[in-house]
C-alpha cells in the first residue's frame, strides 16, 4: 500500500468520529493560547468546512498545481499581514493532527503517523514560505 492510500484509508477512519475535528481544535487550541484567540469569535462549523477543505489542498500539494496554488494562497491568508501565523505554528498544527488521528484511528502506529507527515510535507512547506 502507498502512503497516500495509508493516509487516505485512516482519514477516512478518523472522520467516522463524528467529533473529530473538534478534537484536533482541543488539541490545537492547547498549543498555544494565542491559536485559541485566534478563533474567538470565529463560527466554528463553517471553520471546520475549511478545514476539511485545508486537509485535501495540504495534502494534494505534493502532486497537484492547482492544489500548490491553493495552498500559496492560504500560507499568505495566514502569514502576518492575513492571520498573523508564523512559520513554525505550522509544525505545531501539524502535531495536533497526529495527536488528533492518534486517538481517533483505532488502527494508528508508526507507518500511519509517517503517511500523515509525508503527505503533509510539501503542502506545510509552502505554507511555511508563503506566511513570512
Amino acid at each position: 500500500m502507498d502512503t497516500h492510500e495509508i493516509f487516505n484509508d485512516s482519514y477516512e477512519r478518523c472522520q467516522r468520529n463524528k467529533q473529530f475535528y473538534h478534537i484536533f481544535y482541543h488539541h490545537f487550541w492547547q498549543q498555544d493560547q494565542r491559536f485559541k484567540d485566534m478563533f474567538d469569535g470565529v463560527d466554528m462549523e463553517r471553520q471546520i468546512s475549511m478545514l476539511k477543505l485545508s486537509i485535501s489542498m495540504i495534502m494534494l500539494a505534493s502532486t497537484s498545481d492547482q492544489a500548490r496554488e491553493v495552498v500559496r494562497r492560504y500560507g499568505k491568508a495566514h502569514g502576518p499581514n492575513g492571520v498573523g501565523v508564523k512559520p513554525e505554528d505550522f509544525e505545531l498544527w501539524l502535531e495536533s493532527l497526529i495527536e488528533t488521528v492518534q486517538l481517533c484511528d483505532p488502527k494508528f502506529n508508526d507507518e500511519i503517523a509517517l503517511a500523515w507527515r509525508n503527505c503533509f510535507k510539501a503542502g506545510i512547506a509552502i505554507m511555511k514560505e508563503e506566511c513570512i
